[in-house]
């Protein structure tokens, strides 16, 4: 079940444009109301976790006059009116009407600045929805306890599962209808490439990943690999700013095989680099609280595996997809075990000397998650059929437990549950979708939120 006004495709939805609009660190320079009039936002307003405008108390220079009020955001101009605000007593100090698509007429606050955020933001390099971490901004309080268990535990155990596995399925149907979006508007492999990039980021890096997919297109970085790993890995390196500098061996007390990879790797990077006068800044990565076996030198190594050869994931990815019958799960997580890596199979830093076990460009846990999040949509997006869809996803491998599907269980079946309910990775992404459709835009303490009413007919047998 999706809510009102959020199926008609898009990858976003109001609660990113509400963060993009909080965070000063997102949010899009060059800002301009609809009559062209610069916007500078002195003070974004209060984020509002209750009912009311999304932001109270904000500060605004149109055309240096200032403005103050409260803030609504909105998708479309006309959703002021699809949601009933005109008449809510609550809204009448909103002095600024942010939407991402720009027009709409008259629709919208009377005298309110009407300010667009597509044009500006699309001209940030590296911006994508997809780098916005929902989870980290205010979440509003919630009823205790929540209506949704109430209506949930009407259900039979069967109806339970079969709620939680619908929800997971209408994630990952979204998941790929973003994707396939993204490859009519940035071509297949190029889409596949970017949300590659982006997985291997992990959340801390996974904007300076996007950045370097855009800064390095995938065409170019094979033209440039010629089928060689090292070469890959010095292009992505050098334009991500990762690439030391071989000839000051004080430089952290370099060995001499880490001296002999920096060289090699030098060697292609050098007479490339010109051709990349675009490069990340070395504050675009994070390093604090990042694993050493995490870190974004050697992360870099798995994206050159993964995407310089011409036979790269893109393409095993298409031919998952046109397997008639769905693969075994094992098969989803294998593009990912890259072994005999240079140089990095065996190290955690340029600075410190190797380990004696092999470790793991990606791991075990980290291979799920690609599995699901990108595998499995991936393959949907490339045209898998609908009979081999429905095998894949009870096939799902569960990614690692996380403490958003946990909490949101707890709300949904008690602290008492069994946690054998939604052991399936098909069912844990039942309960992310469930968070991120409900709990996290609902502001109303639970009290106008549609699920559970909707939980209720199911018990009543009033909707399939």
């Amino acid at each position: 079940m999706a809510r009102e006004g959020e199926s008609r495709g898009e990858r976003f939805t109001e609660r990113h444009l509400q963060c993009l609009w909080a965070d000063e660190r997102l949010r899009p320079a060059g800002l301009t109301d609809e009559q062209g009039r610069a916007v500078v936002v002195a003070h974004a307003g209060e984020w509002n976790s209750g009912p009311g405008p999304d932001f109270l108390r904000a500060i605004l220079r149109v055309g240096g006059k200032e403005v103050r009020g409260d803030v609504e955001i909105h998708i479309r101009a006309g959703d002021w009116t699809r949601h009933g605000h005109g008449g809510d007593e609550r809204y009448r100090d909103v002095c600024a009407h942010v939407t991402w698509y720009p027009g709409g007429g008259e629709e919208g606050p009377p005298g309110a600045v009407r300010i667009a955020l597509k044009e500006a933001a699309e001209r940030t390099e590296g911006f994508t929805f997809d780098t916005i971490d929902l989870m980290a901004y205010p979440v509003a309080a919630k009823a205790e306890p929540p209506p949704c268990r109430a209506a949930m535990g009407r259900l039979s155990p069967a109806m339970r599962g079969a709620v939680l596995d619908a929800a997971g399925e209408a994630r990952l149907r979204r998941r790929a209808e973003w994707l396939r979006e993204a490859m009519r508007e940035r071509g297949t492999g190029q889409a596949l490439y970017e949300a590659g990039m982006g997985a291997l980021g992990y959340r801390a890096n996974k904007t300076a990943f996007l950045r370097l997919a855009r800064l390095v297109p995938l065409e170019v970085l094979r033209e440039k690999a010629a089928g060689d790993v090292v070469r890959a890995y010095a292009v992505l390196a050098g334009c991500g700013g990762l690439l030391p500098d071989p000839t000051v061996p004080e430089r952290g007390g370099w060995d001499e095989a880490t001296r002999a990879f920096l060289r090699r790797c030098w060697d292609a990077w050098w007479p490339l680099a010109d051709e990349f006068p675009r490069r990340l800044e070395a504050g675009a990565w994070t390093r604090a609280g990042i694993r050493p076996a995490n870190a974004p030198e050697r992360r870099l190594m798995a994206a050159a595996m993964l995407f310089g050869p011409a036979r790269g994931l893109p393409e095993r990815l298409a031919e998952l997809a046109g397997m008639e019958v769905a693969p075994p799960a094992s098969e989803w997580t294998k593009p990912f075990e890259l072994k005999g890596a240079p140089y990095w199979e065996y190290r955690l830093s340029f600075a410190t000397p190797p380990v004696f076990a092999p470790v793991a460009l990606v791991g075990t846990g980290r291979a799920k998650s690609l599995a699901v999040n990108l595998v499995v949509p991936a393959m949907a997006a490339l045209g898998a059929g609908a009979k081999t869809w429905k095998a894949r996803l009870r096939r799902l491998p569960a990614d690692p437990d996380n403490a958003l599907a946990r909490e949101t269980a707890e709300r949904l079946f008690g602290a008492d549950h069994p946690p054998g309910w939604y052991r399936s990775g098909l069912r844990r992404q039942g309960l992310i979708h469930i968070h991120h459709e409900y709990c996290l835009s609902d502001r109303s303490r639970c009290e106008e939120c549609p699920y559970p009413a909707y939980l209720r007919r199911l018990a009543n047998g009033s909707e399939s």
